[in-house]
C-alpha cells in the first residue's frame, strides 16, 4: 500500500467507504471521494458577515481578520474541500510541542452539519465540537509531543468548506462571530469560613499518605443537578487526589475523573455533602475532573492534591488542574458526541431515538427486532441525575448477548445476531434517577472477512481499522496478524513485537463475543511506554520507536473472557 507525504504540514487523510478491510489513503491535494482539497490564497481584506451570513469564503475571511487582531497567527495555508458528502470524514494534523494552544476552525456551507473532533497522538479525544452548525471550532492546548487530529465529519448535508490552524494564546471568541452561542461564565465564589475548615481536614488527612495540595479551592455557584468540569492534565507513574466540597446551601456533591472519551475512572457517588477520589493515572495524558451538585445548590468548590514520590515535595505550581471551567452539556449535546463517534466507526441508524425517565432501582424492558446475521450497536445516555445507567440485552431465547454494567451514564453494547426475531433490552437505573435516551445503529457492511474472524469480533476490527485509517494508520505488512485467548476474566498474556527505529505504530486488539473490556500495554525492559485502559473491547496503543529491538505487548481480561485478535498498524509519515 502506498505511503504518501505530508503537504505544507496539514495531513488530510480521506476515507473511502466500502469493506472493513484496510483502506486507502489519500492526502491533501488530491481527489478523496468526498471532495478535492485544495489550498487556499492568502485571504483577502475582511468580510463582514454579520455572524454566520455569508459563503464560506467570506466566513473564512472574516475568521482570519478576526484570529489576526486577537494575536493568533496562521498555521500553514488554508485548505479547501470542494464538496464532502454526508458521512464524508477528512483529517488534519496539528503537529504540536507540549504547552502550545491552537484554534482548528472549518467554515462549511449552508444547510451543512459539520462535526470537529480533535485527538492526541494516542487517539484520545481532547477537544470537540458536534453543535448542529456548520461552522466547528476547537481551542485545545497540548500536553505531549506529537500529531495531533482535527477530524472533520459531515454529520448532515453536503458541500464546501474551509479549515485554517492558528496558534496563540487567550480566547479566540469565535462564537458571537460564526454565529453558534458563547459559553456562559460559571458564577466564581470564594471559599467560607466552614467550607475551608472541611478542607483543612482533608489536607491533614491526604498529608498521612504525602499528597500535597497543587491548587487552591476553585468555587463556582451551581444549581441543583448541575455540575462543573475542569481539566487535568496527569502524569503515568504518578498519584492524585482530588475533592469537590459543598458551600452553604449545597447537601451532596459528587466527583469524577473522565478519560478523553468520558469513562469514569474513579469516582466518589457518595451521599456525603464533600466527595474525594484518589487515582494513579495507567498512562499520561489528558482527563477532566467532573464536580455535580447532586443535592441542594449554592458554591462547589474543587481541590488536588499530588502524591510526592521518594520523599521530594511537588512545586505548588505544577500544572496539574486547568483554572478554566466548564458545564456538561444537555443529555442531546452528550449524545451527538457518542452518535459522531459510532457513525465514524461504519454504523448507521437503526430505528428512532426512544427517550424515558427512570428511579433508582427501576428498570425498563425494550424490543428490537433484528436481522440474523447482521451486526448492531445500541448506545443511551442519561443526564446528569443519573449516576449509573445499565444495559443488557438478551436474544429471543432468552440468552443473554451482551452487557454494559459498567458505573457510567452512557453504557453501550454490540450484537450480532444469531436469528431474525424480537432481542429485549433491559435499561436499569443502578444508581441516581432522571432521563435518558437510547438509539439502534446497523453495521452496513459484511460480517465476515480475512484472517477467518466472523461475527462480533470482525466487526469490533472494522470499527477501530477505520478510525484508525482516518488518522494515517494502515496496516503494517511486516507483522503477520495473531490470535489469542483469555480463558477467564482477569487472565492475561502476552506477545513479543520486533519493531524497527524510527517508525510510529498502533497496535490494535480486539475482542470477540464473550469478552467486554481488555486492557493492553507496550512496554521495553520492564519500562510502560504506552497503555490503553478504556473500559471497552478494542483498545490501542500507540507508540513512536527510537530504537529496534523486541517489545512486549501485554493483554488482559478485565471483564469477560474469550478471544481476542491483534494487529500491528504504522502511521504514514
Amino acid at each position: 500500500m502506498t505511503r504518501l507525504p505530508f503537504s505544507l504540514s496539514l495531513l488530510a487523510i480521506s476515507l473511502l467507504l466500502g469493506c472493513p478491510s484496510p483502506r486507502r489513503i489519500v492526502i491533501a491535494g488530491n481527489g478523496n471521494g468526498n471532495g478535492t482539497d485544495t489550498t487556499v490564497p492568502p485571504v483577502v481584506a475582511p468580510v463582514t458577515t454579520g455572524g454566520m451570513g455569508g459563503t464560506p469564503v467570506e466566513r473564512l475571511n472574516a475568521v482570519e481578520a478576526h484570529m489576526v487582531q486577537a494575536g493568533f497567527t496562521r498555521v500553514g495555508p488554508a485548505v479547501r474541500n470542494a464538496n464532502m458528502q454526508t458521512g464524508g470524514l477528512t483529517a488534519y494534523a496539528i503537529n504540536a510541542q507540549p504547552g502550545q494552544c491552537f484554534v482548528p476552525v472549518a467554515v462549511g456551507a449552508d444547510g451543512s452539519n459539520l462535526d470537529m473532533i480533535v485527538m492526541d497522538p494516542m487517539g484520545r479525544n481532547v477537544g470537540h465540537n458536534v453543535a448542529s452548525d456548520s461552522n466547528p471550532w476547537v481551542r485545545v492546548c497540548t500536553n505531549m509531543q506529537g500529531r495531533y487530529i482535527a477530524r472533520m465529519q459531515m454529520a448532515a448535508g453536503a458541500g464546501e468548506y474551509y479549515y485554517a490552524l492558528y496558534q496563540g494564546n487567550g480566547d479566540p471568541s469565535l462564537a458571537e462571530l460564526l454565529g453558534g452561542p458563547a459559553t456562559a461564565a460559571q458564577q466564581l465564589v470564594a471559599i467560607d469560613p466552614n467550607t475551608n475548615q472541611r478542607l483543612a481536614a482533608i489536607d491533614q488527612r491526604l498529608s498521612a499518605n504525602r499528597f500535597q495540595r497543587v491548587s487552591q479551592p476553585a468555587g463556582v455557584q451551581l444549581a441543583n443537578q448541575a455540575d462543573t468540569r475542569r481539566g487535568l492534565n496527569l502524569q503515568a507513574g504518578t498519584c492524585y487526589a482530588f475533592a469537590s466540597l459543598g458551600g452553604q446551601g449545597a447537601s451532596d456533591t459528587d466527583l469524577f475523573i473522565l478519560n478523553a472519551d468520558d469513562e469514569v475512572m474513579a469516582r466518589d457517588g457518595s451521599s456525603e455533602l464533600d466527595a474525594v477520589v484518589e487515582y494513579c493515572p495507567p498512562s499520561t495524558g489528558s482527563y477532566t475532573l467532573r464536580a455535580l451538585m447532586y443535592g441542594g445548590a449554592g458554591p462547589l468548590y474543587t481541590v488536588g492534591w499530588q502524591q510526592q514520590q521518594n520523599g521530594v515535595a511537588v512545586a505548588p505550581t505544577a500544572n496539574v488542574i486547568s483554572t478554566n471551567s466548564t458545564a456538561s452539556g444537555t443529555i442531546d449535546e452528550s449524545y451527538a458526541l457518542i452518535d459522531a463517534d459510532i457513525r465514524a466507526r461504519g454504523y448507521e441508524s437503526y430505528g428512532e431515538i426512544a427517550r424515558g425517565a427512570l428511579q433508582e432501582g427501576q428498570d425498563r424492558d425494550f424490543s428490537l427486532s433484528l436481522e440474523g446475521g447482521k451486526c448492531y450497536a445500541i448506545v443511551a445516555v442519561g443526564d446528569n441525575g443519573v449516576r449509573n445507567l445499565d444495559l443488557i440485552v438478551r436474544s429471543p431465547r432468552g440468552r443473554q448477548v451482551d452487557r454494559d454494567v459498567a458505573e457510567d451514564a452512557r453504557p453501550i453494547v454490540r450484537v450480532c445476531a444469531d436469528d431474525t426475531g424480537d432481542y429485549e433490552m433491559k435499561v436499569s437505573m443502578a444508581q441516581g434517577a432522571g432521563n435518558f435516551l437510547y438509539q439502534a445503529y446497523r453495521w452496513p457492511r459484511g460480517t465476515r472477512g480475512p484472517f477467518g474472524l466472523s461475527g462480533l469480533i470482525y466487526v469490533r476490527l472494522g470499527e477501530v481499522t477505520s478510525l484508525l485509517n482516518v488518522e494515517g494508520y494502515e496496516p503494517d505488512g511486516d507483522f503477520a496478524p495473531g490470535r489469542g485467548t483469555l480463558r477467564r476474566e482477569g487472565a492475561s498474556t502476552h506477545h513479543d513485537l520486533d519493531l524497527p527505529a524510527g517508525q510510529c505504530f498502533a497496535v490494535l486488539v480486539v475482542g470477540g463475543e464473550g469478552v467486554n473490556d481488555i486492557d493492553v500495554r507496550l512496554t521495553r525492559g520492564g519500562q510502560q511506554l504506552s497503555a490503553d485502559g478504556t473500559r471497552n473491547a478494542f483498545p490501542n496503543v500507540r507508540y513512536c520507536t527510537q530504537a529496534a529491538g523486541t517489545y512486549r505487548l501485554d493483554v488482559a481480561a478485565t471483564a469477560g473472557s474469550g478471544d481476542y485478535f491483534y494487529q500491528v498498524f504504522q502511521r504514514s509519515n
